[in-house]
């Protein structure tokens, strides 16, 4: 009998890769929700980093309850963006999932002051100052939502704002 260990060193021996976690949620009207970090300059969809032992989902699920102080609608996954490794950052996996936020949800939205500078709700074809790959995220998967798919894609630039160091939260 094996004591793991071979199987524990093959498993130690892989490729990590990060994960995050974002939601789309429309309103009756179809607007997204975006937020303004206090940390970068451009609107984004709510979210962030999964972690350790933590589901996509799950993780979706907590970073806008502690963004926003709401729990999300969501229905669905409709979205996975591959993004290269960068100085400094391994090669991440975003999971993006989505779904309808009633009134009564809209109206208890209570962002918190440290993390997130601004919210609001915008029409997909009027998005505020956003990156180009988050303008690509958002409408896409709005469009996988609505249209019932789900949408995949490996983006190749990094975010403008992060500037030539690389770095950046998330």
């Amino acid at each position: 009998m094996s004591d793991g260990s071979a199987e524990s060193a093959y498993y130690a021996q892989l490729a990590r890769t990060r994960g995050a976690a974002g939601a789309v949620q429309l309103d009756g009207t179809g607007r997204v929700l975006l937020v303004r970090p206090g940390y970068k300059p451009v609107w984004d969809l709510p979210g962030g980093v999964i972690e350790a032992g933590e589901s996509p989902l799950a993780a979706c699920i907590r970073e806008v309850r502690e963004e926003l102080g709401i729990t999300p609608v969501l229905e669905r996954l409709v979205g996975v963006v591959w993004f290269p490794s960068r100085p400094r950052r391994a090669a991440s996996n975003l999971f993006v999932f989505a779904g309808r936020l009633p009134e009564t949800a809209r109206a208890a939205i209570e962002p918190d002051p440290g993390e997130i500078a601004e919210f609001g709700f915008f029409p997909v074809s009027a998005l505020p100052e956003v990156e180009p790959h988050t303008e690509r995220r958002v409408r896409s998967c709005v469009e996988g939502y609505l249209g019932g798919g789900t949408v995949y894609y490996e983006e190749s630039a990094k975010p403008a704002w992060y500037g030539g160091s690389g770095e950046g939260p998330g």
